[in-house]
């Protein structure tokens, strides 16, 4: 609980320090970044903890972008198979990742609900930030 509340804390205070671009509220159009294998484990594992009771989770692609701060955010998309809500359809999501030491990890900032406006929302997201899925 208590790295939860950390991983929180920082979440906050990086996206408190993020422009505006285009009227996106806080957010800053980074260039694109490639993540490395470490950095993809760490997605899939963020996930995972924040989805534990979806079934087996499948990802698609991920793609991410890194601003002047230096901060890495990531979109993609994830499904799943069996657990409580059965077949979930295609959903996008957005995040950090956080490599502060001691911390290394992805933090899911949203995943789209199913909602007719919960995609979307996450998409136009990820295209502020520079990140096109």
């Amino acid at each position: 609980m208590r790295r939860v509340v950390s991983l929180s804390l920082l979440l906050g205070a990086v996206l408190a320090g993020c422009q505006s671009i285009d009227g996106g509220g806080n957010l800053e159009k980074g260039v694109p970044y490639q993540l490395s294998a470490k950095e993809i484990a760490a997605v899939e594992k963020g996930l995972h903890e924040q989805l534990p009771y979806e079934g087996a989770l499948i990802f698609g692609p991920m793609l991410a972008s890194k601003d002047s701060k230096g901060y890495v955010s990531v979109c993609g998309t994830i499904s799943s198979f069996g657990g409580l809500h059965g077949v979930m359809d295609k959903r996008p999501y957005v995040g950090m990742m956080v490599d502060v030491k001691p911390f290394f990890g992805f933090v899911p900032t949203v995943i789209a609900d199913d909602s007719s406006t919960g995609p979307s929302a996450v998409i136009l997201t990820c295209h502020r930030m520079g990140i096109a899925i």
